[in-house]
């Protein structure tokens, strides 16, 4: 007789959680000039500086992301990965990032420290959730991680600014802060990187 092999509940129901609570953020594909394209998933978008740099930039999946709590903290997350394509290094400074909604109202980006801060304090229930303490569990971290073990795992995965040695990748997480709706639409610039417009919604394009 076959055995059966069944995945635990929590299993099942991961994946289709959102980060952070979060509505997901989609991009949107405006016409441009400019090559912006999006990644085969269409998740993100792909842009390119010839012979300097190729950045992706999108909402983070529950790879990348699995071990933020959910939160009620009003703050946009999104997944950066630079990669140098150059034959020297590259600086760049995450304090130059910012974000306009659809009214116009433009958000600075959060330091990683501040958004932690954010993230922890507004975490729903006022404590870290199960989701998180699977997630780490199953990570590097053994047992029931702490708050200062997720802090730890938050900050470390966050986007810090630096140099960027020849032919190398950094990535990690972005935060700004959120426009204080459910729906909206939000244009992000990467300061040096990438000054053009990236627009994300919370609608889904078709």
């Amino acid at each position: 007789m076959k055995r059966r092999f069944l995945l635990p509940l929590w299993w099942v129901v991961i994946p289709s959680l959102t980060v952070l609570g979060q509505e997901a953020l989609y991009p949107v594909r405006e016409r441009t000039d400019i090559p912006i394209a999006l990644t085969a998933d269409r998740s993100a978008f792909a842009v390119e500086r010839t012979f300097e740099h190729k950045l992706t930039l999108g909402f983070p999946t529950d790879d990348n992301a699995s071990f933020l709590p959910k939160t009620r903290a009003p703050i946009v997350v999104l997944w950066l990965r630079i990669q140098n394509v150059s034959q020297r290094p590259i600086e760049f400074n995450t304090a130059k990032f910012a974000s306009t909604d659809d009214e116009g109202r433009m958000y600075a980006a959060l330091a990683p420290d501040e958004a932690c801060n954010r993230i922890l304090a507004e975490a729903s229930g006022g404590s870290i959730g199960t989701r998180t303490l699977r997630a780490m569990s199953l990570g590097r971290l053994a047992g029931k991680p702490t708050e200062d073990q997720v802090r730890e795992e938050i900050l470390r995965n966050s986007l810090r600014s630096g140099q960027i040695p020849a032919a190398a990748v950094r990535e990690g997480l972005i935060y700004f802060e959120a426009p204080q709706r459910k729906k909206f639409t939000v244009s992000i610039t990467l300061g040096d990187l990438w000054s053009r417009p990236l627009v994300f919604s919370t609608e889904k394009q078709k």
